[in-house]
């Protein structure tokens, strides 16, 4: 039950972090159609894993199923922390990612 909490704080964490430099680099007129396919592709992400499980569980047992599903979210985490990595040290160690919540000048957008 805590592992549940724990992970459901990070997924939100991160969906709300992902959701704000989203918000500070997309401009008024385009935010809804990109929030839209944020939307789409989270949900897919999440549903379409669980389901090819649900499907392969009769033939192959839900065993190995299991075996199988965490081994490829692991695989998929482990290359999302390496794309991460390498885009970090790519970056110029003085120009941050902006996630609009600085403060400074205001962009064409407005906060509610």
């Amino acid at each position: 039950m805590g592992g549940s909490v724990i992970a459901g704080l990070g997924v939100g964490l991160t969906f709300n972090g992902n959701l704000r430099a989203i918000s500070a680099v997309t401009t008024a007129k385009s935010r809804s159609e990109v929030f839209s396919a944020v939307y789409v592709i989270s949900y897919a992400a999440l549903s379409l894993p669980a389901l090819a499980a649900g499907l392969a569980a009769p033939s192959w047992g839900l065993e190995t199923t299991g075996h199988l599903y965490v081994g490829f979210v692991g695989a998929l985490s482990l290359g999302a922390a390496l794309h991460a990595g390498r885009s970090r040290a790519r970056r110029p160690s003085g120009d941050p990612i902006r996630t609009g919540w600085e403060s400074g000048p205001r962009s064409e957008r407005s906060r509610c």
